[in-house]
C-alpha cells in the first residue's frame, strides 16, 4: 500500500498514480525510513524490488534477486509481437511518465546507466538481463532507447543499440530544458511526451544523414600505447586500422612487443598474428616488455606474473606446418573473429601483411584486391570494435637509397596512405646503431594524436623506447 507522502511524490512526477497501483507500488518502513518499492514482476510472479528513498535519491534492489527489466512481460504483448515498438528507458519512473503519456509498451532497465564506456556489453554482469529476455527481445522488431540524455545516458545506449541491433533501434531526441521522458512531462506536458517518442530517430547505419540525425556519442575509448615517447602523438583506439612500415630487419618487431606489452599488462585481450616470428622469440619479447628488464634480471615471481599476463591475455593466430587451409584474409578474420568472441580481444595485430595468401578477383589488379581488402578490415574493427594494426613492408629502396620509407611506398597500392587512421614508420639509417626514428604520418581527423616524428634509442636496461634528445633534427 503506498503512503499518501509517496502518493503526493508520484503525482508531483505528473505520473497517474492509478498506474502505481496497477504495477503494486507500495511503501515499505525500515530502520532506514519510508521507501517507495518498485516490484519487478515476470509472468506475474515478483522476482525483485527496486527500493528508492524519496526523500533523498537512494536506490538499492532486493539483495541476490537476479537482474531483469521491470515491466518485462511488454515484451510479449500481442501488439508487440505484431510489430509495435517497445520503448526502453533508463528508471521506471521515466517508464511510468510514457505510459501516462499513453505510450502503450515501455520496459525499464533495472539499474541505471555506466558511468563510463562499456568495454563487452556482451560480457558485462550489468547486462545479464539480456540472457534472461533474450528470446522475447528476439521477436521485437522495434526498439525506441529513451536513455537519459548526459554522458552516462549516451554510453547506455552505446551498449543498448550494440545488443540489439541498430538496424532495430531508434532514438529519443530530447527538447531543450530537458534529459529525461519525465523532464518533458514536468516541463511541457504529456502530449510532449507522446510526441517526443513518435518522432524517435533511427540509429544512422549506411546511407546519407543530416547532422541531427546522428545520436550524442559517448567519449572516444582510447589503450595506453607502450611506446612513451609517441604517448602524445599516437593512441590506441578501438575501431580504427593503424599501419606500421619500416625496412625489414631493423626492429619493427621490437616496437610491437613495446605496445602489445603494454597492453598485456593493463589486461587488454590481444591476438596477434606474429607470421615471421617464432612463438618462443614473441613470447621472450612480450616478457620482457612487460617486465620492463632482461629475464636474468627478474625474480621468479615476477617473470611467473609476466607469463601469466601472457598467458590470460594473448590469443595466437598460427597454422601448423600440416594444416591445408589456405591462409587468406577471410581464413584470417574469421579467426580474429573467434578470439573476440572467445576471448574478449580488444586488440589485432597481422604480422606482416604479406604473409597472407592474397588471392585475387579475376581481373583484379593488385591495387584493387589493397584497397578492397583494407575496406574489410576497416569493417571488422568498426563491427567488432577493436584496433587493428597491420604490419606492411615498404618497397625495397633504389640502390643507394635510404630514406625514411612511406605509406604510399608500401607494396601493392597507395590504398596503406588513403585507408589508414593512423600511420607509423620505424626507420633507422644505420642498422649497426642504437638510434632510430619514430614517425608518424597520419592521424585521420577528430581522432586523437598528432602527426611528427621523435628520435628514439632502445635502453636496453629497461627494454623501453625514449627519446633520444641529442638526436638531430634533419630527415
Amino acid at each position: 500500500m503506498l503512503h499518501e507522502k509517496h502518493r503526493a511524490w508520484i503525482e508531483a512526477r505528473m505520473i497517474d498514480p492509478a498506474l502505481a497501483d496497477k504495477f503494486g507500488l507500495a511503501s515499505v518502513q525500515d530502520r532506514e525510513g519510508y521507501w517507495l518499492t518498485v516490484p519487478y514482476t515476470e509472468r506475474g510472479e515478483t522476482i525483485n524490488h527496486k527500493w528508492r528513498l524519496t526523500s533523498e535519491k537512494r536506490h538499492r534492489m532486493d539483495q541476490g534477486a537476479p537482474l531483469l527489466l521491470w515491466n518485462a512481460d511488454a515484451l510479449r504483448h500481442p501488439e508487440v509481437l505484431a510489430g509495435a515498438p517497445v520503448v526502453i528507458t533508463e528508471g521506471e519512473w521515466d517508464a511510468l511518465a510514457a505510459m501516462t503519456a499513453g505510450v502503450p509498451h515501455v520496459v525499464s532497465i533495472p539499474n541505471g546507466a555506466p558511468s563510463g564506456v562499456t568495454a563487452e556489453p556482451e560480457n558485462a554482469k550489468r547486462y545479464a538481463w539480456v540472457y534472461r529476455h533474450l528470446a522475447d527481445l528476439d521477436r521485437v522488431k522495434q526498439f525506441i532507447i529513451a536513455a537519459d540524455g548526459d554522458e552516462a545516458g549516451a554510453n547506455l545506449a552505446h551498449d543498448l543499440v550494440s545488443l540489439l541491433g541498430a538496424e532495430r533501434c531508434r532514438w529519443v531526441k530530447y527538447p531543450e530544458l530537458c534529459k529525461d521522458l519525465n523532464d518533458i512531462a514536468l516541463t511541457y506536458g504529456h502530449a510532449a511526451v507522446a510526441d517526443a517518442v513518435m518522432r524517435a530517430k533511427p540509429y544512422p547505419i549506411k546511407g546519407l544523414f543530416r547532422v541531427e540525425d546522428f545520436p550524442p556519442r559517448g567519449p572516444l575509448q582510447t589503450f595506453p600505447l607502450g611506446v612513451k615517447p609517441l604517448m602524445s602523438m599516437l593512441s590506441i583506439v578501438p575501431g580504427t586500422l593503424t599501419v606500421l612500415t619500416g625496412y625489414a630487419n631493423i626492429g619493427k618487431s621490437t616496437v610491437l612487443n613495446s605496445v602489445v606489452g603494454e597492453l598485456l599488462k593493463s589486461g587488454i585481450g590481444v591476438c596477434m598474428a606474429p607470421f615471421e616470428t617464432d612463438i618462443p622469440i614473441l613470447i621472450e619479447g612480450l616478457r620482457r616488455s612487460i617486465l620492463k628488464s632482461h629475464e636474468r634480471d627478474a625474480s621468479a615471481e615476477a617473470i611467473g606474473a609476466a607469463d601469466k599476463l601472457i598467458a590470460d591475455n594473448l590469443a595466437i593466430v598460427h597454422q601448423a606446418v600440416d594444416e591445408d587451409d589456405e591462409m587468406d584474409l577471410e581464413w584470417f578474420l574469421d579467426r580474429c573473429r573467434a578470439a573476440v568472441i572467445q576471448y574478449g580481444v580488444r586488440v589485432v595485430v597481422l604480422d606482416p601483411w604479406n604473409e597472407l595468401e592474397h588471392q585475387r578477383r579475376p581481373g583484379e589488379t593488385e591495387t584493387e584486391y589493397t584497397g578492397r581488402a583494407l575496406r574489410a578490415i576497416k569493417r571488422f574493427a568498426r563491427k567488432f570494435n577493436v584496433a587493428f594494426w597491420v604490419v606492411a613492408h615498404p618497397a625495397k629502396p633504389m640502390e643507394g637509397a635510404r630514406g625514411v620509407p612511406k605509406l604510399y611506398q608500401i607494396s601493392g597500392s597507395a590504398h596503406w596512405a588513403n585507408k589508414a587512421d593512423y600511420g607509423l614508420t620505424y626507420h633507422r639509417r644505420d642498422a649497426t646503431k642504437n638510434a632510430a626514428e619514430l614517425h608518424v604520418s597520419k592521424v585521420r581527423m577528430g581522432l586523437p594524436g598528432a602527426k611528427g616524428k621523435v628520435a628514439v634509442t632502445l635502453d636496453f636496461r629497461t627494454w623501453e623506447f625514449v627519446e633520444d634528445e641529442g638526436a638531430g633534427q634533419n630527415d
